[in-house]
């Protein structure tokens, strides 16, 4: 009798618990992406979730505009949080040396053309095993983060015959 009296506790403590548990966080981004325009290009950025419920990462896409290429410096191009330089951009196939002493390959977009990648703060990737399954997270090796709350965006730096053109584009990422 009394493990029953004890099971049914347990079991209504249970219960009970699960309903005390928060509802999982939403991100949103305000806009949902942001454009920048020039004579040479249009620049578009727009975060992405990778699956998780949080943003981690953007994707920027760049037309040219020109009948020249033009060339996207990711040397000096970089990460901006609330009007901040927080360094600059990894994605797939990039060297660490390559981060580490500045030599990142330029991106070339021919004259007329198109070019996407799916861009990561340097500064925010982290090295799991992250295991936060509130957040989504279940996974190892190299990770990128999560995107802070409120402004974030990129300081776009295009090269085309030896001048730099740079674009500011940055959106408003907030947690519900």
């Amino acid at each position: 009798m009394l493990r029953t009296v004890l099971g049914v506790m347990v079991g209504i403590a249970l219960i009970i618990g699960q309903g005390c548990v928060p509802a999982k966080k939403v991100w949103v981004s305000n806009p949902m992406f942001q454009s920048a325009h020039n004579d040479y290009y249009i620049a578009r950025i727009e975060p992405l979730t990778r699956d998780h419920n949080f943003f981690v990462s953007f994707r920027l896409m760049v037309s040219n505009k020109t009948d020249k290429n033009i060339e996207i410096d990711w040397n000096k191009t970089r990460y901006i949080h609330n009007g901040q330089d927080l360094g600059g951009f990894i994605f797939k196939y990039i060297k660490p040396e390559d981060v580490k002493s500045s030599t990142i390959p330029s991106d070339t977009v021919l004259a007329g053309g198109f070019f996407s990648r799916e861009i990561m703060p340097y500064k925010l990737l982290g090295l799991a095993p992250i295991r936060d399954r509130g957040k989504g997270i279940d996974e190892s090796g190299i990770q990128p983060g999560i995107l802070p709350n409120g402004e974030n965006g990129i300081l776009l730096v295009v090269r085309q015959n030896g001048k730099e053109i740079i674009e500011k584009i940055t959106l408003n990422i907030e947690e519900k």
